[in-house]
């Protein structure tokens, strides 16, 4: 019952091709931003991208990012080369895209399934690849969205 609730709410719906809208858009990319974004991670940023996330938070595994960041100096050349053959070959470690949904109740008092909203709990490498997209592209972002958009640039929202 719950799997088919939300496969319902999350299915995909037919839509516009969004290669043609890319169309009617000039390139926001510069070639300078393009070989900055293109450029081979290093050590350092797998490292700097593991200890920037939350040593405490339920990853599906058991092994939360503070056991990596504690056991770095035996670690750290496992991860490094797992996280760089992803960005290298594209092929992710076994099990690290395993992923646990679990429901999370929206109020005090849940009745039926819509009261639960979901959330994924991710591996720690898969984490950390995300993490140094993030730290690569997060400094680009204020230049290629617009102005008038306020999503995901500090600063630019009223609650800021």
């Amino acid at each position: 019952m719950s799997r088919s609730f939300f496969r319902e709410l999350y299915k995909k719906e037919v839509g516009v091709n969004p290669h043609k809208l890319l169309e009617l858009f000039a390139a926001k990319v510069t070639q300078d931003m393009n070989e900055t974004l293109t450029k081979p991670f290093s050590a350092t940023e797998i490292s700097e991208a593991l200890f920037q996330i939350g040593p405490l938070k339920a990853p599906p595994d058991g092994f939360p990012a503070r056991f990596y960041q504690r056991n770095w100096a035996v670690l750290k050349d496992d991860v490094t080369r797992g996280v760089l053959d992803f960005f290298e070959r594209g092929v992710l470690l076994e099990g690290t895209n395993d992923t646990v949904i679990v429901l999370i109740p929206k109020g005090k008092n849940p009745q039926t399934l819509k009261d639960y909203r979901p959330i994924s709990l991710c591996n720690v490498i898969y984490k950390v690849v995300s993490k140094c997209l993030v730290n690569r592209l997060g400094p680009m972002l204020d230049k290629i969205i617009s102005e008038t958009q306020s999503a995901f640039i500090p600063g630019r929202l009223i609650t800021d």
